[in-house]
């Protein structure tokens, strides 16, 4: 039983890491990719569910298979070959995502400056968070007809400044830093994703090899 112990604290591990990859992505590039349209949220909420999926499915399975049950092994595997599609499928769907994305970035970011009425929300923090403004700079805001207002949020110091004065707002545009920020999230998110798939591939071997292992030692003891 020590190997099983020893392939059921790997999954539980994959869980919390699943989990907290989720939560993380959710809570910091969250709104930075709401700014493209074609942004839907679909992969981070698999990502949660499936953590969470892995960690209840663990705990039930242990219980399960304490008691010998052999055919909670197989299907224990059956669920593994589940997950290992859904990773692969995860990691698919993120980097075909990634390949269209800066340009619908850019569109996206563009219109929100086009159609901007404060505040809005995950635009302002990002100019904010980046210390950047607009998106090749901040000219993007006076360049519209009819001219728009550059915003608060564009303020190296928000308590001392007049945006008429260009001056006294960043110069950065944010379209550049928030693919750079994104790319090398992406980074982790895709192979995290793509490191998570390959586990279940262990695991179905381990709970086969359990499986047929207790099959065994029964007939052992009826013999």
């Amino acid at each position: 039983m020590l190997s099983w112990r020893i392939k059921k604290n790997s999954f539980k591990f994959m869980g919390l890491v699943l989990l907290a990859i989720g939560l993380w992505a959710e809570l910091r590039l969250h709104r930075y990719l709401e700014l493209s349209p074609d942004f839907s949220g679909t992969a981070i909420y698999v990502i949660l569910g499936l953590s969470c999926l892995i960690v209840i499915v663990n705990v039930f399975a242990l219980n399960s298979i304490r008691k010998g049950h052999m055919v909670m092994l197989y299907v224990y595997a059956a669920f593994l070959g589940c997950v290992f599609i859904m990773n692969i499928g995860i990691a698919a769907s993120i980097y075909c995502f990634w390949d269209t994305f800066p340009k619908s970035l850019q569109d996206g970011m563009t219109q929100t400056i086009v159609t901007y009425e404060p505040p809005k929300a995950n635009f302002d923090f990002a100019q904010e968070y980046f210390h950047c403004c607009g998106v090749s700079n901040y000219t993007d805001w006076i360049r519209l007809s009819p001219q728009k207002v550059i915003p608060i949020s564009c303020c190296i110091d928000p308590n001392n400044c007049v945006t008429a004065n260009y001056g006294d707002v960043y110069q950065l545009g944010c379209y550049d830093v928030i693919i750079e920020y994104l790319r090398s999230n992406m980074d982790l998110l895709l192979g995290a994703s793509c490191g998570a798939a390959f586990l279940p591939i262990f695991g179905i071997g381990m709970s086969c090899c359990l499986a047929n292992h207790l099959k065994k030692s029964k007939y052992d003891n009826v013999n």
